[in-house]
């Protein structure tokens, strides 16, 4: 999905911030000689930069294009067995520094969305990744919390939403 959604919003030879680089999964199928691609992951063995993606010491006005997928699964503070998807999402690392549970996990989405909106050249693009998850026995639709702070407190333009559709089954945080 991702080299579709370039192909539409993000010309040949923009500048592009991939904010929270992570394994690059995002670029794997993307010639990314295309781009002046600049990658950012606070770990030291992931991407090129390794700053906070909510505070990245660039001038503003700097990319065409910037890219946030956080570590975004809610977390309750208490173990969960999830296996690859806790590792790679961080939850004992983030629950350890207090972020964890729906709250803190949108406000590092909104502060990420303010540093790229500060970072994006004007009509730049902006491509978030979330998913919607249930906390709690409770549906938290996180696109569209996204979508509101994006637009209402960041004067965001909606431009398109893809959503992307599981196949097989759920990932399930607890036993049957």
């Amino acid at each position: 999905l991702f080299p579709d959604i370039l192909s539409l919003y993000v010309p040949e030879g923009s500048r592009v911030l991939d904010m929270t680089y992570g394994k690059g999964v995002f670029w794997k199928k993307v010639d990314t000689s295309k781009y002046r691609l600049d990658t950012n992951d606070i770990s030291e063995d992931r991407g090129d930069n390794h700053y906070d993606f909510r505070s990245i010491p660039v001038a503003d006005s700097s990319y065409n294009a910037v890219v946030l997928d956080p570590p975004y699964i809610y977390h309750s503070g208490a173990g969960h067995k999830e296996g690859g998807m806790h590792t790679d999402y961080r939850n004992d690392e983030r629950a350890s520094a207090g972020v964890f549970g729906v709250p803190a996990v949108d406000q590092m989405f909104y502060d990420g969305m303010a540093e790229s909106k500060r970072l994006l050249i004007n009509g730049g693009v902006l491509i978030v990744k979330c998913i919607d998850q249930i906390v709690g026995a409770k549906q938290i639709r996180q696109h569209i919390t996204l979508l509101r702070y994006g637009v209402d407190s960041l004067g965001l333009v909606d431009e398109d939403l893809f959503v992307l559709v599981r196949n097989g089954a759920l990932i399930m945080r607890h036993d049957h």
